[in-house]
């Protein structure tokens, strides 16, 4: 078994299974609470922007990942 670390957060995820109960961001892991707030956060911030393009979510959420990751 694999010991998970959540990026964000940094708490351990018991029983860790992908897609489960922690995902995978750029190569960062996510416990599902943290990846719904990055999420929501990325939701709110696209709203005004309408209409959007991928690459403006992509970059949001690129900055939004890694400023909750403190990279």
């Amino acid at each position: 078994m694999t010991a998970i670390v959540c990026d964000a957060c940094k708490k351990a995820v018991p029983g860790a299974r992908v897609g489960v109960n922690y995902s995978v961001v750029l190569d960062r892991e996510l416990c599902e609470p943290c990846m719904d707030q990055l999420l929501n956060v990325t939701k709110v911030q696209m709203k005004p922007r309408r209409p959007y393009t991928f690459k403006d979510y992509n970059d949001y959420l690129t900055k939004n990942l890694n400023q909750m990751t403190g990279r």
